[in-house]
């Protein structure tokens, strides 16, 4: 009889396993638009993604020191052909961010999918995280403009003009300087997205024929007055970690799939009677 009833309870068991292993997977949800943004910059300067912010400073000192800075200048102002035609570019370098959230966010509603709206608010918060970033370095780094109207005003030639900083407090504003805010949405918008869709190789070429597009043209715009070339160097590599650690924060918060917690172990009361006391633990 015991035998029977325990051969009962084990089959029964058996049939539930499956209807529990489905009960404990996560399930998509539909994300807010700063969903994990704290735990998203953090990730974006946390190493080895530290390396890439790193790598646009050495890289503006090393433009601007070996002088190729002021060469990609002389070049396309003595070339305008290249920036005449660039408009559209700069132009879609501040709509296409807006548009590509909008559109995801908008597809991702009226069919009810949370990936696609996921999508959206990877671009939304890579956009703002990375123009946060940059309006916040041209304001202390004050690097003027590649243009002529500077010349001998703040410095004597356009070679100690590429080399010219200001580090204050708005000495330069926030729209020109260093690094570019075109530049560095672009890459961060298309690396949130290759973060969001890591399997897609369409999204890595868009990724960089988008960053080199945008880098050659605010290079090049109205005879290589509006960037100098590191700046766009710069600008490319210190927002890629921002869209691609976004891209994958976001990814995880559609997947269901929770942060893992800041230490496994935990301390915990244990009361019995008679006794009082501390239980010490750790989670695997």
């Amino acid at each position: 009889m015991w035998s029977r009833a325990i051969l009962a309870a084990v089959v029964a068991c058996a049939l539930a396993r499956p209807v529990l292993a489905a009960a404990d997977e996560p399930a998509p949800v539909f994300p807010g638009p700063f969903a994990r943004i704290a735990r998203n910059l953090a990730d974006s300067f946390l190493a080895p993604n530290l390396a890439f912010h790193l790598a646009g400073v050495a890289a503006t000192a090393t433009m601007t020191t070996q002088d190729v800075d002021v060469r990609v200048h002389r070049y396309f102002r003595d070339h305008p052909l290249w920036g005449r035609d660039a408009y559209p570019v700069i132009i879609a370098g501040i709509v296409g961010p807006v548009a590509l959230f909008g559109g995801l966010h908008v597809a991702g509603r009226a069919t009810g999918n949370p990936e696609t709206v996921g999508a959206g608010y990877a671009v939304f918060q890579a956009g703002v995280l990375t123009l946060g970033y940059v309006t916040l370095l041209k304001l202390v780094t004050g690097r003027p403009a590649p243009n002529e109207d500077y010349i001998p005003s703040l410095a004597e030639d356009d070679e100690l003009l590429s080399r010219k900083f200001r580090p204050g407090l708005y000495r330069g504003g926030i729209v020109a300087g260093w690094p570019s805010g075109h530049v560095a949405v672009t890459t961060a918008v298309l690396a949130s997205l290759v973060g969001y869709y890591p399997e897609s190789y369409l999204l890595k070429l868009a990724l960089l024929v988008g960053s080199a597009g945008m880098a050659l043209g605010v290079s090049s715009f109205q005879g290589g007055s509006m960037h100098w070339c590191s700046d766009a160097v710069a600008g490319a590599l210190m927002a890629f970690p921002i869209g691609l650690s976004t891209g994958r924060g976001m990814r995880a918060v559609v997947d269901g799939k929770k942060a893992r917690p800041q230490s496994a172990w935990f301390v915990a009361p244990s009361l019995r009677p008679g006794v009082a006391g501390a239980m010490v633990g750790r989670a695997f």
